[in-house]
């Protein structure tokens, strides 16, 4: 009967230990291993929101109201940069900056006033070409332009410059014809394609 008893205590015994849990190093080890896993996808899934653009310095300077240093993304403008330097100054000439033109790390930008860029001659002057419609100022259009004209050779720009370095700015298209060489024929082909 002792005999039978202890058979049955170490039976149970060995039911108890086989459905016991696991050895606390081995649990222990796993579920480090399963949080270090997960941290890792997490530290992988951060990475792609990490992405940003690059920065880069530039000064400003001259006519502006806060000339100095500002830190801008590589795809913004110099219009930006103005913005940032508090505008431009009532005597600012702007046409003498691309303002649409991108920043560069390390690079200068220098506002000129008017009276600057009058002196050192980077004023913008009247365009050969109309921005409206695209004709061609013959006031202020070279040979090279004006050749661009309908019927109008290398001979009949140089006269029209020569009329107008003579005589002063022309003071209506109709005056072409008073150039050697530009009758009435040829007023007529040009006259949509010209403006003062």
């Amino acid at each position: 009967m002792k005999r039978r008893i202890l058979y049955m205590a170490c039976a149970a015994f060995l039911v108890f230990q086989g459905c016991g849990t696991a050895d606390p190093d081995v649990i222990l080890k796993q579920d480090l291993s399963v949080q270090e896993d997960v941290s890792s996808d997490e530290e992988t899934a951060a990475e792609p929101e990490a992405e940003s653009t690059d920065t880069v310095c530039v000064y400003i300077c001259g006519a502006v109201e806060a000339p100095g240093v500002y830190e801008l993304q590589s795809t913004d403008r110099i219009c930006q940069l103005v913005e940032m330097a508090g505008g431009l100054t009532q005597d600012a000439d702007a046409r003498s900056v691309n303002l649409a033109q991108t920043v560069e790390d390390g690079e200068m930008i220098y506002i000129p006033t008017v009276d600057e860029a009058a002196e050192t001659g980077t004023a913008e002057t009247e365009t050969s070409v109309s921005p409206d419609d695209g004709r061609v100022n013959i006031n202020t259009a070279s040979v090279t332009e004006l050749t661009a004209l309908s019927g109008i050779g290398d001979a009949k720009a140089a006269a029209i410059v020569a009329y107008r370095e003579e005589h002063g700015a022309f003071q209506s298209v109709e005056e072409i014809m008073q150039v050697s060489g530009i009758a009435q024929a040829t007023y007529d082909r040009i006259k949509d394609e010209i403006t003062i």
